[in-house]
């Protein structure tokens, strides 16, 4: 039987941040993270039972000098994250987390329908009536000025002289 003996040397690390960008969707959530010269198979992503979804990933930069380039990213997921729908795919240097959100829960009390009808009943009747006051309100004062106006023409046809107030006087 042969052993081998390995020689196991220590990595440099050089830990970065890779740019990121989120993009909000109606149902989706989609983080894209930049990392060129990655490879799909020194990448990671899980998220934990504390919902938190961690990306991460290591790859040699330099294998005379052991060098490597890595980056650990966290981020604590929403409520309306579906956990178990998460998906990651990694195409030209982007990895995209897609992430599904459940459907928003929107809470509204219902009150019965006669009544809704009723009450929209009431406020356009009383909207209606004081509309159609001032309406007549309007009218009113046009009329008023449209008579004192005939008449005071009618008065300087009539070549008599001109007294407003016995206009006012006449018309009352």
């Amino acid at each position: 039987m042969g052993s081998t003996v390995g020689c196991q040397t220590n990595r440099l690390y050089t830990d970065f941040e890779p740019y990121c960008i989120w993009h909000r969707k109606e149902d989706t959530d989609i983080l894209d993270v930049h990392l060129d010269g990655f490879k799909k198979q020194q990448l990671k992503v899980v998220v934990n039972d504390g919902r938190i979804l961690t990306i991460s990933g290591e790859r040699p930069l330099d294998n005379i000098n052991n060098k490597w380039s890595r980056f650990n990213k966290q981020i604590k997921l929403t409520d309306n994250i579906k956990v178990n729908d998460i998906r990651s795919k990694l195409a030209g240097g982007i990895l995209s987390v897609v992430m599904p959100r459940k459907p928003e829960i929107i809470s509204m009390s219902i009150s019965p329908e006669s009544e809704f009808i009723q009450t929209a009943t009431e406020n356009a009747g009383g909207w209606r009536l004081k509309k159609d006051k001032n309406m007549a309100v309007n009218v009113g004062v046009v009329l008023v000025f449209l008579l004192l106006g005939f008449g005071i023409y009618m008065k300087c046809l009539s070549g008599k002289s001109f007294d407003p107030c016995a206009i006012l006087k006449s018309s009352w």
